[in-house]
């Protein structure tokens, strides 16, 4: 009897997946990833003819290397298109105090204001701003403090590159790359 019932309900989500595979075959739905190479994607279309420019500061470094590792992780453009303008602020501020003054938790905050040029317009083609926030624990121990502050850093400039790859996907993907 429990055999039948999974068998029933193994079929019946067959069923489903099939319809809404079905259903979105229809209306146009593609994937912005497509997994055959010979598709145009933003992977092999738009991507490939962006130069990330430099950005300031160390945390304009981590934040450049998420950036390249996940728009050009082939390789610096060849013959860009295209020019990512990025410019990063940080702040810290300490949200919990006791009563000694002493801070036991902080957030470290990140804002991100970008740009794509076109470098044979030499006008902006899409921008946008960007805001990531990331707390840590304060400690006793200052190099215990140092290294959550520099993990804060890594786990913001990592949401902040993927938030600045995405749209710049559905940019090319809208615009056909």
């Amino acid at each position: 009897m429990r055999t039948t019932a999974r068998t029933s309900a193994l079929r019946a989500a067959a069923l489903a997946l099939l319809l809404t595979g079905g259903a979105l075959s229809g209306c146009g739905f593609q994937p912005l990833y497509a997994k055959n190479p010979t598709e145009s994607t933003v992977y092999n279309q738009g991507f490939p003819q962006v130069d990330i420019g430099p950005i300031n500061d160390r945390l304009g470094q981590i934040l450049r290397n998420e950036l390249v590792d996940r728009i050009n992780p082939r390789g610096v453009a060849r013959t860009p298109a295209y020019r990512l303008d990025v410019s990063a602020m940080e702040r810290r501020s300490d949200i919990v105090i006791l009563r000694d003054s002493t801070a036991t938790f902080a957030k470290f905050i990140v804002e991100v204001n970008w740009s794509l040029l076109d470098l044979q317009s030499n006008e902006v083609v899409t921008k946008g701003r960007n805001e990531r926030t990331s707390s840590f624990s304060i400690s006793s121990s200052e190099y215990a403090i140092l290294q959550a502050e520099k993990d804060a850093r890594q786990r913001a400039a990592t949401e902040l590159a993927e938030d600045i790859r995405l749209r710049l996907a559905l940019y090319f993907n809208r615009t056909g790359g």
